[in-house]
């Protein structure tokens, strides 16, 4: 039963793909998805930027934080 449901699920997609002008432009999933190793590192270099550009942001926001109640501190005291 898998074995013709995959057949059929082929046979669509082909026919699919021959009346669809984008079909080539469009991202494949399951068994014939393939990434390069150019897309693997330009996502593992995006991810680090990222999360760098994410983490500065919010040591920056708490040490601004801690800086503004020390000076709000001595200023009541």
């Amino acid at each position: 039963m898998s074995q013709w449901l995959l057949a059929r699920w082929q046979a669509w997609r082909e026919a699919r793909a021959e009346r669809d002008v984008l079909a080539s432009y469009r991202a494949d999933y399951g068994t014939n998805a393939r990434l390069r190793w150019w897309q693997r590192l330009r996502a593992g270099f995006g991810l680090l930027v990222m999360v760098s550009v994410l983490g500065l942001g919010l040591s920056l926001l708490v040490g601004v934080f801690f800086v503004a109640m020390t000076i709000l501190l001595e200023t009541i005291v």
